[in-house]
């Protein structure tokens, strides 16, 4: 005998639409108009002879009905995605999409990324550059990394405070750690040898402190972890990425705040020169992310699994370093 089904599209409608418990967002996870999300939730409420949803006046909320179909059919839908994963995986490496912090891309993934590719010819690298939170329900994407924290705790003492979101549909992701978020202050050589370090708050209230509109507190919390009494000012320039600020400080305009990770090459290189003899770690740290059905798949275990190889040389250089140093 047959099995016997309402539509599927109606059904993945009706999961979408339940799972944002919106018909405007499913529209956009769906790429259709809105008027084609209620007339699938019509065609099934038809179908199964009751309604699914109470349509509010700027809201819809889930019937009795409508609760019970919706966990055991987002079940099934994983587990297709799931099953659709591996089948995808056995295919080939291919290519694999990485959603990325600008910053990050530029000063610390991309120079390494030839090492991967010489390492795995047949994955295909596309990063995407994105400081908004992932949202793998919506992107075309395999992977991101972000920094922040999986759990938005607040503040702890002697940390700079990170306020940022690092994605949506947070039950449905794995978080692999990579590395910690620290806040270094850095400056060219030649601003250095113009004002000096920075080694006191009468120091701090001198200088030209580089802004950053991501991170508004960054500077407030970092001077207060050591314990200075500044008056902040906010007469430098201000940017809305970290790699504006780091070319900034190079220019010799000020004191940039950045994470550490970001510029560890450019003070080995002698580009930058740490200004305060001090770093201050957030309440964050830098994660790589994925959607729980496409952890296992072959490509994304070699590029954890090469990413991973990186971390210990990073801790390293991060323990010599210190945290908090006078």
């Amino acid at each position: 005998m047959p099995r016997r089904f309402p539509s599927l599209n109606a059904l993945k409608t009706f999961e979408a639409a339940a799972r944002h418990l919106s018909f405007s967002n499913a529209s956009e996870e769906l790429n259709v108009t809105q008027a084609a999300v209620s007339r699938q939730i019509k065609l099934l409420e038809e179908d199964f002879g009751t309604p699914l949803f109470k349509r509010l006046t700027r809201s819809v909320e889930l019937t009795e009905a409508g609760h019970r179909l919706f966990p055991a059919l987002k079940e099934a839908f994983d587990q297709i995605e799931f099953a659709a994963h591996r089948v995808w995986d056995n295919r080939g490496n291919g290519i694999l999409t990485i959603s990325v912090l600008p910053t990050f891309s530029v000063k610390w993934l991309m120079p390494r990324i030839v090492d991967f590719s010489e390492k795995h010819p047949d994955i295909e690298i596309h990063l995407v550059n994105s400081i908004r939170p992932v949202d793998f329900d919506r992107e075309d994407v395999d992977l991101a990394i972000r920094v922040g924290s999986p759990v938005m705790d607040t503040r702890a003492q002697g940390q700079v405070r990170i306020d940022l979101e690092m994605a949506k549909r947070d039950d449905q992701l794995e978080f692999l750690q990579l590395m910690p978020d620290r806040m270094v202050a850095v400056a060219s050589p030649g601003y250095i040898a113009e004002r000096g370090l920075v080694k006191t708050a009468a120091d701090a209230n001198a200088a030209t402190l580089i802004n950053m509109a991501t991170r508004q507190h960054a500077w407030a919390d970092f001077l207060q972890a050591l314990g200075w009494a500044v008056e902040r000012k906010n007469d430098g320039p201000a940017y809305g990425h970290f790699f504006m600020a780091i070319q900034a400080a190079m220019e010799g305009r000020g004191i940039a705040l950045v994470p550490d990770v970001l510029v560890m090459d450019d003070i080995r290189s002698g580009l930058l020169v740490q200004a305060i003899p001090a770093r201050v770690p957030s309440a964050g740290q830098y994660y790589l992310i994925g959607r729980k059905t496409g952890w296992e798949q072959k490509r994304v275990r070699i590029f954890r699994a090469w990413l991973e190889s990186y971390l210990p040389a990073v801790q390293a250089e991060a323990n010599a370093a210190g945290s908090l140093m006078s």
